[in-house]
């Protein structure tokens, strides 16, 4: 949904990228910065939105910069579905909520595949089933565990 300045919908345009991200199409991404996003690594990153069309920087070699011609697509809108991809760790059931996978950035893991701590952000609720390394349905709807 938003596509650097183009969108009405974003309140932050966002123009660069911490790492390529071609292929990384259901992984996760944080505002590392005005304007900057980069794949999450942590549980505690503030979710931004899932990568739904992944793309290079404007020269392909230099990180962070600026988003390259081929655009790179998110969605942030709160209450948005989007298929996620998860990671490695274990599947995920619907009606389990979701995080970042620490151990491989920008996918998804359960919260019952994992120890969730005070202060870690739930990505959102899975709608669907999906094996490790496969992807799922999510409703995007962060929140903080308490």
């Amino acid at each position: 949904m938003a596509l650097g300045y183009t969108t009405y919908k974003t309140p932050n345009a966002i123009f660069t990228i911490g790492q390529d991200l071609s292929g990384c199409e259901g992984f996760g991404v944080y505002l590392a910065g005005q304007g900057a996003v980069t794949l999450a690594t942590a549980t505690t990153d503030t979710p931004y939105g899932i990568v739904t069309v992944g793309g290079p920087s404007e020269d392909g070699v230099t990180y962070p910069g600026l988003i390259g011609g081929s655009s790179v697509e998110f969605v942030d809108m709160l209450g948005c579905t989007v298929q996620v991809k998860v990671s490695n760790t274990g599947s995920i059931a619907a009606g389990e909520f979701v995080l970042i996978d620490i151990t491989e950035p920008g996918t998804y893991v359960s919260q019952n595949n994992v120890a969730v701590a005070s202060g870690d952000w739930l990505w959102g609720l899975a709608l669907t089933n999906a094996a490790p390394t496969e992807q799922c349905l999510i409703r995007f709807q962060p929140l903080i565990a308490a």
